[in-house]
Order: structure tokens, then sequence, then C-alpha cells
């Protein structure tokens, strides 16, 4: 047991830095992600603020580590191979959830998978305890009460009272969103720069004064914190690493112990005893100096708000006046301090795990060097983690070098980041997210109240609203923001202020579910899901919601799964695990870097539509000529391989069809975007590319049909083609091959003076095609061919007569927009 114990170390500590690393990748559409939609400065820029405001949080945290150690079970009950079992299941599992929920871009809360995950974990070790000891079954589910005698395993209290306030946070930040950006909006409008000079300058003073009391609350109060503990608890601790020590309560003002890790912990008297629990202490972690200015602030707090608003007034007042943007500064102080505060709260959620731990190894060599065999694994209970824990200062600097790192390199945060800004954007793009019943009808209600509601308004007053909720219409080269600096200054400013509320309630929130929430809100009440995308995006939010309460089932049972593993076959089953999270990672890196590689291709799409009629009429030729060119190397490895038995040609034109059909469908995506700011004059060009795109799909349409049919075929082993069908596809083959050649040279050279014989090629492979339907029907009437047979036949027969018709209107496109004429022309060539 002793390796397992070391091995278990050496585990944990690798996964506390991958844990850094996929948490931050999550997280960090916290705070990126308004300042990134409203593009209030370059990406470089953002994250620079980010990353001072990460790093300042992760050196100032106390580093606290309760929630690890025994907010979920009471570690009591529990010998050191029972808390690493746990510690062992939740990290391993903590990496694969959040790793799993970044590579598909879905924002997800640390705080709950590991709520959930230590439940999940201390219930099954719990579980074995008392089969394995014959125990009663109300050890697991009572709520512990040491002064009643009442034993109970885990901390049920604690559990559902952060279920319940994350539960609640959610509606309430989804609300709270909705509602002022609805009254900033109608104080703003879209055109909001107008506003500024008054309006712009009041609210940026009170959305900094919000964010400023944020940063108090949440933030410089993670800098210090203060336990309390009777002289029994000291005791107890005291006992967990020197089982030797006189069994006597300390009453003494003030107490100095020297811990295994080497630190003093100094204790204060602040109450003498009133029971056999004895006198109680404190210990205080962190910064004074920090503590000293917080109780100031707070003994002065209606004073030190309004001068921190006069001070906000003044300097909006003179920036705006500047030239500068007010809402602009509320952008970047929100990055900077959700950035700060997420560090120096969150940092728990990566480290607190692995930290606990190490010091629960520490305990217990401590306790074993002093009390020798009498102490061993099996009976050496975890006393010592009711006892409050800061982190070591230099891994609070560690820790803060890898968000960092991560925050910079994580390509995995960006696509997390990416799915919010699509459900947000108040342009309409492609759809991440699929339409459901839920969302339809949501809409259709929707549609139904906002008309009843539109009846009873006065009309200057509707004139009014649609006045002020008329977005702006970006024409121009510049790339369109996902939202304005109005919506990404309330996202923040609402946001911090709900953090700042539980924090200062005591009550644990996720700060992800609620900046997402706030997000969502704000975009509903800004009336970015129009009626052309308000169904995707309703549905991407239940899915996105979804996703969290399949966060907490996953989180609970893989982490029992885990536990259920280690407890039965320790190191092996620990070995067998590691090499399945490294499988897990493997797989999920090459599935992103799909990922990636796919939505490079769609930007590209987006990059070779060029509507400037000079440049269009080329690049276009050039194009189709490349794509018909590849559309005949497809067709010949279809139809060669149909002829020869041979799969891999098959499998070769499948993938060479799925990449053509990928790129032409990303450029019917990507048109509508092309076409909006185009200019008036570029009209006929946008017309040529939606005509040479459309009849480019249906070709590729038709030759789907025919490499699946081809592809089906040869999977199912069915009967090779007769030697008359083979006859006629040989000639049909050569013929289609050469037609498509001469289309090919036609585009390539821009000189369509011959294209009368494509005409006569056509009707020769048309009469080809008749020829062997007509033999087709021959044979099926002799019985001569099955249905497989005919299936096959008639699908490769007809779409090769439809590939061969669609593909001569190229030139026929070509040769009009060359002539002057109109693209929709119906001259015969």
């Amino acid at each position: 047991m002793e390796a397992f114990l070391l091995i278990a170390l050496i585990v944990l500590a690798i996964t506390a830095i991958i844990d850094i690393s996929v948490g931050v990748g999550n997280d960090a559409v916290n705070f990126l992600n308004s300042a990134i939609g409203a593009r209030v400065a370059s990406f470089k820029t953002i994250m620079i603020v980010a990353s001072v405001g990460i790093f300042i949080g992760s050196l100032s945290s106390a580093g606290m580590m309760e929630i690890a150690r025994m907010g979920i079970f009471n570690p009591q009950y529990f010998n050191i191979e029972n808390v690493i079992v746990i510690f062992l299941a939740v990290m391993i599992t903590d990496i694969l959830l959040l790793d799993a929920f970044n590579t598909i871009g879905f924002p997800t809360s640390t705080t709950v998978s590991i709520i959930f995950e230590l439940l999940g974990a201390s219930i099954i070790v719990a579980g074995y305890k008392v089969l394995s000891d014959d125990l009663p079954m109300s050890y697991l589910f009572n709520i512990d009460d040491a002064s009643k005698g009442i034993i109970g395993y885990l901390n049920w209290s604690k559990t559902s009272e952060m279920v319940v306030s994350i539960i609640i946070s959610v509606f309430l930040a989804f609300v709270s969103g909705a509602i002022v950006m609805w009254f900033s909006r109608i104080l703003f409008g879209f055109q909001y720069k107008s506003k500024l000079k008054y309006v712009g300058v009041i609210w940026s003073s009170l959305a900094m004064l919000a964010l400023s009391y944020f940063l108090v609350y949440k933030g410089f109060k993670s800098t210090y914190s203060t336990s309390k503990l009777t002289a029994k608890e000291i005791l107890a601790y005291q006992k967990s690493y020197d089982p030797k020590i006189e069994d006597v309560l300390p009453s003494s003002d003030k107490l100095e112990l020297k811990i295994p890790q080497g630190d003093i912990l100094v204790f204060n008297k602040i109450e003498e005893a009133k029971s056999e629990a004895g006198a109680t202490y404190e210990i205080f972690f962190g910064s004074r100096d920090f503590e000293k200015i917080i109780k100031f602030l707070q003994s002065n707090f209606t004073a030190f708000l309004l001068v921190l608003f006069l001070f906000w007034l003044i300097f909006f007042f003179i920036y705006e006046r500047n030239g500068g943007n007010p809402l602009k500064i509320v952008v970047y102080g929100g990055l900077f301090s959700i950035a700060m505060a997420f560090a120096g709260n969150d940092l728990v959620n990566f480290i607190g795990v692995p930290l606990a731990g190490v010091q629960s190894y520490e305990l217990y060599q401590s306790a074993k060097g002093i009390g020798g065999d009498l102490i061993t694994s099996n009976t050496y209970m975890m006393n010592g983690l009711r006892f409050p824990a800061q982190a070591p200062y230099l891994y609070l600097i560690l820790s803060g070098l890898v968000m960092t790192l991560t925050l910079w390199f994580s390509k995995k945060a960006r696509t997390v980041t990416d799915t919010e800004l699509k459900l947000a954007s108040q342009e309409e793009s492609r759809e991440k997210f699929k339409s459901n019943a839920i969302s339809r009808s949501i809409v259709r209600v929707s549609i139904i109240m906002s008309e009843y509601t539109q009846k009873l308004l006065p009309t200057s007053t509707k004139n009014y609203l649609s006045k002020q909720f008329e977005p702006i219409v970006y024409t121009d080269d510049v790339e369109q923001p996902a939202f304005d600096l109005v919506r990404a200054s309330v996202n923040m400013t609402i946001a911090s202020m709900l953090i700042a509320l539980g924090t200062s309630l005591k009550l644990p929130l996720s700060t992800t579910y609620v900046t997402f929430m706030v997000a969502m809100g704000t975009s509903l009440a800004d009336q970015a899901w129009g009626r052309e995308s308000a169904a995707y995006r309703i549905a991407g939010v239940f899915n996105v919601i979804a996703g969290w309460f399949v966060t907490a089932f996953i989180a609970f049972t893989v982490t029992a799964i885990v536990a259920i593993i280690l407890l039965n076959f320790t190191t092996i089953g620990l070995i067998f695990l590691i090499l399945l999270a490294g499988s897990f990672f493997y797989y999920t890196n090459y599935y992103h870097k799909k990922s990636i590689i796919k939505q490079k291709k769609y930007d590209e799409a987006l990059q070779s539509i060029d509507l400037n009629s000079e440049r269009a009429f080329s690049k276009t030729s050039a194009k189709l000529a490349e794509s018909i060119g590849i559309i005949k190397s497809c067709y010949t490895n279809a139809i060669q391989g149909l002829i020869d038995v041979d799969r891999e040609k098959v499998k070769e034109a499948v993938i060479t069809l799925n990449e053509l059909s990928t790129f032409y469908s990303d450029i019917k995506n990507n048109l509508f975007k092309a076409i909006k700011k185009s200019k008036l004059n570029e009209k006929q060009t946008a017309q040529l590319y939606i005509l040479s795109n459309d009849m480019m799909l249906d070709i590729l349409q038709s030759l789907t049909q025919i490499v699946n049919s081809v592809d089906a075929h040869l999977k199912n082993a069915h009967k090779p083609i007769t030697d008359v069908q083979l006859a006629n596809i040989k000639i049909m083959l050569h013929d289609v091959g050469a037609y498509l050649d001469d289309i090919t040279e036609f585009l390539t050279n821009n000189d369509y003076s011959e294209t009368s014989l494509l005409k006569v090629n056509k009707r020769s492979i048309f009469d080809q095609i008749e020829l062997a339907l007509s033999k087709q029907v021959e044979g099926i009437s002799h019985k001569a061919y099955g249905f497989k047979n005919t299936d096959l036949m008639m699908s490769i027969l007809l779409e090769t007569k439809d590939m061969v018709a669609i593909s001569s209107r190229f030139a026929k496109l070509m040769k009009r927009i060359l002539n002057g004429e109109s693209p929709l022309g119906n001259r015969d060539v």
C-alpha cells in the first residue's frame, strides 16, 4: 500500500497541472467573451489584460482548500487509503470531463464538476466501509452531529446548499441580464455613441462602481481568510501528526504549532471555554494589509461608495471630453476584475484536491514516524483534514503561471468561447445548434405574446422602441462584432454584481453559469435572437444547460466507477486508468484538430468568395475548372473501382467527394455574409456565385448517389455486373471523362467559341445511357438482373445523365457573363 500511496502522489501532482490547463480552457469563457465579442481591443490586448488579472489573482489568493478537504465528506471517518482513492478518482475524472467539454466547445462549471466528483467518490468509498465493517446504512445519509453522537460520513447539508444556490443563480442571472439589458438599450439605442456625453458617463460610473464593489468582495477578500477552532479541534489536529502528544486541551492565550510542512501556525484565543470543547481560537491566513483595508471600507461603506462614484464620474467626464469611450473602460475593468476573482477563488477547484492529498500523506508520515508500527495506512484516520489549510505560496505562483500560459496557448479555450459568441451574436450566421420542438414552441408563443403586446402599446411608444432597437447595419469590409459595447458592459457589470452578492451572502455560485446566463439574458433582451435565429439559439442554450446537468451526472457516475476500480485493484487499477486517460486525451486532441481543420476550410471558403467584378470571373472559372477535374477523378475512381472490384479506389472517391462537397456547402453558407457586404454594382457577380454554386451542388448530389451506390454494392459483396453491363459502362466512363475534360478546358482558357461540340457529345452520351437503360429493362423482363443489380445500374446511368446535363451549363453560364448577358439568359449554345 505504501507504493500505491507514493504513485498516487505523483499522479495527483501531474493531474493538478493538467486540471489547471483544462479548467482554464473552459472557464476562460467567463471573462474573455464580452471583450472579444464587442471587439473592445485587439485579441492580444484583451489577453494581456486578462493575463494580468489572472496572475495577480493567483498570487494574492489565500488559497483555501476547504471544499476539497471537508466540504463534501467528513474526513475523520476515513483512513488515508480512503481519502487518496477519493482524491485520485476526482482528479482523473475531472481532467477527462473538462477536456471532453472543451473539445465539443461547451462551457461548464468546474465548481459543479468538483462537487459531484467528490460526492460520487465519497459515497462509493463510504459504502465500501459500511459494507465491509457491517455498519448501519444510516451512516451514509445522516447529517453529522458530534454533539448528539450522530455519525454521517457525507456532508449533505453543505452539498445541498451548494446545489440549490447554483440552480437559483442560473435563473436569477438570466432574468437580471434580460431586464437590465432592455432598459440599457432603451437608454442608449444602438447608435449609442451620441449618448456617451451624459448617459454614457453616468452609466459607466455606476458600472465601474459595481465592478469595484465586486473586486472588493470577490477579488480582494480572497487574499485572506480566518478560521475559528475550539481547543478540542486543535488538539485533534495535533494528535493527527503527533499521536504521542498529551491528551490535554490547550488553554493559553496564544498557541504556536509547528506542522509537518515546516510552517508555524499561530492561534489567538478569542473566547474562553464554555463547554467541554474548550476555548475558541482564531487563525489567520493571507494578507493582514488587505484585511485592514477591507474592514476599513466595510466600516465606511456608504462613504466609500460615494467617493468611488464621484471619482469615476469625474474621470469619465474628462475622459469622454477628450475623445475616449467610457464603455471601453467598463469592459476592461470587468475583464480584469472577473479574471482576478476567477484566479483567486476558483484555483481551489484545480489544485485543492491534489494539495489535500499531499497534506494527507505528510500527516500520515509524521504520525507514523512518531507512532511507529502502531500507525498503518488502514488505521490512520484523517482527522487532520478537518483543519483549515492554505496552499503554499510557491504553488500559487506556479498555478498562476500555468493558468496564464493556458490562456494564451489553449486552442480548446477558443472553441468554448466561440460557442457563447455564436449564441449571443447580433448577426445572422451559420448556426451551431439545430432547433428542437421546445425551442420552436417557445418562439411561437413569444411571437403571439409580442403581437398581443404590440396591440396594447400606443403608436408613439412602439415607434420609439422600434427606433431604439434598430441595429446598426455593417456594409463595409470591417468584420461585424458579435455585439456592441453597451451589451458587453452590461454582461460584465451584472455578472460581477451577482457573483459579489453571492459571495457576500456566503453562497457558493458557479462563475461559468452566472456569466453564461447573463450573456444569454442580454442577448434575448437585445433582440439578437430574431425570428431567423431564435429557434436555433434557444435550442443552443437548452443544449448547454442540459450539458450542465450532464456534467453533474457524469461527474458523479464516472468518479464512482473510478473509485470502485481503485478500491478493488489499487496500483494495477491506477495504471489501467492512466492508460485509459492517455488514450482519451489522444482521441479528443485528434477530434479537436479535425474540427479546427474543418473550421479553417470553412473560413477559407469565405475568403475564396470575391465579388469584385474584375476578379470574380477569372477566379470562378479557375475554381470551377479545378472542381470539374476533381469530379472527373472521383467519378473515374468510383466506376473503375466497380469494374475492378477495388474498394480502395471507391474509398478514395468517397474521401475526395466529401472534401469537395464540404467546400461547396461552406461556400453556400458564406454567400449570404459575402453578398451582405457587397456593393450594388457587384450584383451580377453575386448571381454568378449563386448559380455556379447551385449547379455544382446539383452535380455533387448526383455524384454522391453514384459513389454511395457503388460503395454499398462492393461493401455488401453483391454479384459483379455482367459482361454486357461492363462493356456499356466502360464506353460511358471514357466518353464522360472526355466530355468533362472539354468543359475543364473551356473554363481554364475562358474560350467558349467551340462549345457547340458539347451539345453533340452530350447527345452521344445520352444515347448510350438510353441504350443501356433499354438493355437493363430487357434483362429484368428475362429475369437476368436482380433488384440489387438494377438499383446499382439505375443509379449510375440516371445520375450520370444528370451530371452530364448540368456540367454543360457551366460553359453556358460563363459564356453569357463573358458576353455581358444576363446570367439567367436562356439562349442555347
